[in-house]
C-alpha cells in the first residue's frame, strides 16, 4: 500500500497571486509592429546616405566631422538613441514603460530632426541630404506608431 504524499495537498489555506502593477502590462503590437520595424531599419539605412551639404553620412555626422553643425549632430544622436536602440527595445520587451520611452524620444527627435533639416536649408550649399530626410521621415513614422501604442493602454 502506498502512502500518501504530503505534498499532494498545501498545508495552509491557499493565496491568489498578487496582481502585477499595471505600469509593467505589455504591448499587444498585432501586424502593425511591421511599419516600426521597417522603419528602424530604414533609420539604419539613412545613417549611411549623405546628410549634409559636404556629403557626410550619417555616421559622420554621429561621430562630430569637421564642417558638421550642432543639430543634425544631435538628431542623429538621438535618432539612433531612441528610434533605432529605445524601438528595438520596446519592441523586444513589449512592456508599457519602453513603449512610452521610445513614443516619448521619438516625439522629440522627431523635432529636433524638423530643426536639423531646417538649419541645413539656412547654410550655403544645396540642403540637406537624402539621408537626413529619410531619417527625419522613419523618426517621424515611429513617433507616430509608438504614440498610438503609448496612448492606447488600457
Amino acid at each position: 500500500m502506498s502512502r500518501p504524499n504530503p505534498f499532494d495537498e498545501p498545508a495552509g489555506p491557499v493565496r491568489a497571486e498578487p496582481q502585477r502593477p499595471s505600469i509593467s502590462r505589455e504591448v499587444d503590437f498585432g501586424p502593425k509592429v511591421l511599419v516600426a520595424a521597417v522603419a528602424i531599419l530604414v533609420l539604419l539605412v539613412a545613417a549611411i546616405l549623405p546628410w549634409t551639404t559636404q556629403g557626410a553620412t550619417g555616421w559622420q555626422v554621429v561621430l562630430g566631422d569637421p564642417g558638421v553643425t550642432a543639430l543634425p549632430r544631435l538628431f542623429s544622436i538621438l535618432a539612433l538613441v531612441f528610434g533605432v536602440a529605445a524601438s528595438a527595445a520596446a519592441v523586444m520587451t513589449r512592456r508599457w514603460v519602453a513603449v512610452f520611452v521610445a513614443a516619448a524620444g521619438c516625439c522629440v527627435t522627431s523635432v529636433t530632426g524638423l530643426w536639423a533639416v531646417w538649419s541645413q536649408n539656412t547654410v550655403p550649399g544645396n540642403g540637406p541630404g537624402l539621408g537626413l530626410v529619410l531619417a527625419l521621415v522613419a523618426v517621424v513614422v515611429l513617433a507616430a506608431r509608438w504614440a498610438s501604442w503609448a496612448l492606447s493602454r488600457t
